[in-house]
């Protein structure tokens, strides 16, 4: 009796689990889709496709460019570069993933200097971006830091003050701990590591040619960036300390701005290789490369979204 009891017990157990993972994040049939920009149609605007390349969809159509769109991790909110109120100071603008309900985020233009804020990435926890701002003076030369904004409030911190260094292309860790960026503090570009509780600044690596455009994978293991090391720019990863360095691409031309699906499952990222910017996919370890869109115009920065039933 005492052992049926026992089982009795450990089957309610195991519902009430299986029931609260269903209600917490357990599995569900979650589809990936990649967001990019192009200038299929005239100027850069933001686009949205399956992972296959099928179901094309144009999501902006303003006048000035729109460009370098991120997706929040719940699906829901992609931010954008566009220059569509100030010319070529772009400006961060959010909007949900269907394009509806476009709305301004940073107001940083206008006075003597042109601000341009780009490269925008998303907090794990969807309260706020990490961007790079760069103040373009009429006189005397740019600089460009790293900052955060606050998505409900507004809110700006700035994170880096480097006059006459560039601080550029950040990203969350996957914790939301630190953020990835590209600096050219010791000469040479090369990736940093921001730890936002100590502001530390951890450098990740130290090669001859440009090291830029990090991301970390999503179980904070291993880091993906574009290099120039050998001559022209290929995708390789490290582990997250910047050691084991593995080359993933090799060929003539660039390939660029890599970033890893939310399963860990893929790096998607974009190559001139068949002679204009295209969309390319690619298992972890640079197997099974494979090219997605195929157009005359130039299709960059593609980026991972989860689209929730």
């Amino acid at each position: 009796m005492a052992r049926a009891l026992a089982w009795v017990g450990f089957a309610v157990l195991l519902v009430l689990f299986l029931l609260a993972g269903i209600g917490c994040g357990g599995p569900r049939n979650d589809t990936l889709r990649l967001v990019f920009h192009s200038d299929r149609d005239g100027d850069d605007d933001i686009y949205m496709m399956e992972r296959d390349d099928s179901g094309v969809r144009r999501l902006t159509n303003a006048p000035g460019r729109d460009y370098e769109a991120a997706s929040s991790r719940d699906g829901r909110t992609l931010v954008f570069v566009s220059e569509r109120a100030d010319g070529p100071g772009g400006q961060l603008y959010l909007m949900s993933a269907d394009g509806s309900g476009v709305r301004r985020l940073t107001l940083s233009s206008g006075g003597d200097a042109r601000v341009v804020d780009d490269h925008p990435q998303w907090s794990p926890d969807g309260l706020t971006v990490t961007f790079q701002r760069t103040t373009i003076p009429a006189e005397g030369q740019p600089d460009a830091d790293l900052w955060l904004i606050d998505i409900e409030t507004r809110d700006e911190i700035r994170l880096t003050e480097t006059p006459d260094v560039w601080d550029s292309t950040p990203s969350f860790a996957a914790n939301g701990h630190s953020i990835l960026f590209e600096s050219s503090r010791d000469g040479d570009f090369d990736l940093y590591r921001l730890h936002l509780e100590t502001m530390k600044v951890v450098q990740l690596t130290d090669e001859v040619g440009r090291d830029v455009e990090a991301s970390e994978s999503p179980n904070g293991r291993a880091i993906a960036f574009a290099s120039e090391r050998d001559g022209d720019f290929e995708i390789y990863v490290m582990d997250a300390a910047g050691r084991n360095v593995r080359q993933l691409t090799e060929n003539d031309v660039d390939d660029r701005c890599p970033h890893w699906s939310p399963d860990g499952r893929w790096l998607s990222f974009y190559s001139e290789r068949d002679g204009n910017p295209e969309i390319y996919l690619m298992d972890p370890d640079g197997t099974d490369q494979r090219r997605l869109t195929s157009n005359p115009g130039r299709d960059e920065a593609p980026n991972w979204v989860i689209v929730r039933p």
